[in-house]
């Protein structure tokens, strides 16, 4: 019986080692498995604040975005406004009444008489009946233009420029920023 003693100890003994190795492993189980589940919420927020800052960056990018091309169409419709008008301008010069173009033309005739002596007068076609030219100048072929006049030197190496286009433009650029701020401003 001794024997049996010595077997049921050492049996006794393994149950209990077994048990301890059994509560050890456990424990480092459950140790490994809250180590894991710590990592995975810590990668879970680092995600989250990644992704969200995305988020926000890609919000941003897209106002931006809205933003530029709001500015972009407000501006298209501006400059359309300008063009609309500066058409317009000019549709109303080229309207002018008859008497007023003969007042005009006079006073365009007798200044380029002035400045350039004998030349030739340029108009389109509607405009050259309406002319009175004075003595030494001459009517030269018709020109495609709204109205106005254009004048040449004989020699060819002067011109000046009267066409209802080119006075509008030349105004048009010069008051360009007071027409837009009395439209826009």
């Amino acid at each position: 019986m001794g024997l049996d003693k010595v077997i049921e100890e050492i049996l006794r003994r393994g149950g209990e080692k077994s048990k301890e190795i059994v509560r050890a492993g456990e424990k480092d189980k459950d140790d490994q498995l809250q180590a894991a589940l710590r990592q995975i919420e810590e990668d879970l927020k680092r995600s989250t604040l990644k992704t969200n800052a995305l988020i926000t960056q890609m919000e941003q990018q897209e106002l931006s975005s809205a933003e530029l091309a709001s500015k972009r169409a407000i501006l298209e419709a501006e400059k359309q406004v300008m063009e609309d008008l500066k058409g317009q301008v000019l549709e109303e010069l080229s309207m002018f009444p008859l008497e007023k173009k003969r007042k005009l033309y006079a006073k365009l005739l007798n200044l380029a008489k002035k400045e350039l002596g004998d030349c030739l007068v340029y108009s389109n076609k509607e405009d050259s009946q309406v002319l009175k030219l004075p003595s030494g100048l001459t009517l030269g072929a018709p020109i495609d233009c709204r109205g106005g006049l254009m004048f040449e030197s004989k020699d060819k190496t002067v011109r000046l420029d009267y066409r209802f286009e080119s006075i509008l433009d030349d105004v048009w650029n010069k008051k360009m920023r007071e027409i837009y701020k009395e439209l826009f401003g």
